[in-house]
């Protein structure tokens, strides 16, 4: 990496240097790696934008260029979760290059936020799972494992990068909870059910010796398990079991937990803390995937339909 100029100026600055000082601050903030794998990717794919529109240095960049790269990310089909996460992680780039003095003026003001489509969170369903999980060959040592990695996510709705990054100094075995380190840094507690605990115990009779600071979960020499070849291994088991989509990773897990949670009488609060949400509004989102259960329960306990007849109102007769 080439040194940084010792003066810098919003006239001097090249975005060359500019993005290294935001991966240093980045690094310098403790950010979790795959935020800044994300933020890494955004700027990369921001700047190769810039660069084949003319390359305007820092201080020549316009809100026209950045409104004309999210476009370039909608007419590549990107979703508008996407383009809005870019829109987030370039808001970001800006306002720490305004902050330390870099430009004088923020392209980024005037740039409108995308608009998000509203779609129905689509979760496993408890027959998919279930089906997924009679797929796993248990007398397999990994296929102990993939069944505790996935009773685990649906006891806990864990992320699956935050199951996968649990070391074994994390577990409390004794008392079935975990010490898990969230986004932002934020640590939790999470508890599992019975189940989920005989399916770790197994996994963990067969597991390689490990140290306190070695990964619960890992592969067949010991190393990390990683999130892309998990997923990789749950594509398969769906895709055995009959019920394969493109939806179904390991987060249509932690979203069938939610819904679980939710159809059982749990309350938002709880379930946010659970999730390791930083907002209700995030946790809110749950409220919507089940609209017609909701509609019907709606139905079945509104004040009206608790009243019997009511005047004006003549008994229907009952053909038997």
């Amino acid at each position: 990496m080439a040194a940084i100029p010792a003066t810098l100026t919003p006239e001097s600055l090249e975005w060359s240097t500019a993005e290294r000082l935001f991966i240093l601050r980045s690094k310098a903030q403790n950010l979790s790696q795959d935020t800044q794998a994300n933020y890494g990717r955004t700027v990369a794919a921001f700047l190769a934008f810039l660069k084949a529109s003319g390359g305007p240095k820092p201080a020549e960049t316009r809100a026209a260029h950045i409104r004309g790269f999210l476009d370039s990310l909608q007419a590549k089909g990107n979703s508008s979760e996407t383009v809005d996460t870019r829109w987030r992680h370039i808001k970001t780039l800006f306002r720490f290059l305004m902050r330390d003095g870099l430009l004088l003026v923020d392209p980024m003001a005037s740039v409108e936020r995308p608009r998000r489509e509203r779609r129905l969170i689509k979760p496993f369903t408890v027959e998919q799972f279930k089906a997924t999980l009679s797929q796993i060959d248990t007398k397999d040592p990994l296929g102990v494992r993939d069944r505790a990695v996935l009773l685990m996510l649906a006891s806990t709705g864990l992320r699956i990068s935050e199951a996968l990054g649990l070391k074994i100094a994390d577990l409390d075995l004794a008392n079935d909870t975990a010490i898990v380190m969230g986004k932002g840094r934020r640590e939790r507690r999470v508890v599992w059910c019975e189940i989920a605990r005989r399916a770790l115990i197994a996994w963990l009779q067969l597991r390689p010796t490990a140290k306190d600071s070695d990964p619960v979960f890992c592969n067949r020499w010991g190393k990390p398990l990683r999130r892309v070849p998990f997923a990789h291994r749950l594509k398969q088991l769906t895709r055995l079991a009959g019920v394969a989509s493109d939806h179904l990773g390991p987060h249509a897990i932690r979203h069938m937990f939610a819904c679980e949670f939710l159809r059982g009488g749990g309350d938002l609060i709880t379930l946010q803390r659970t999730l390791g949400h930083r907002t209700l509004e995030m946790t809110r989102n749950y409220l919507n995937l089940a609209d017609d259960e909701v509609l019907s329960r709606a139905r079945s306990v509104g004040v009206l339909a608790h009243m019997g007849l009511l005047p004006g109102e003549k008994r229907r007769a009952v053909i038997r």
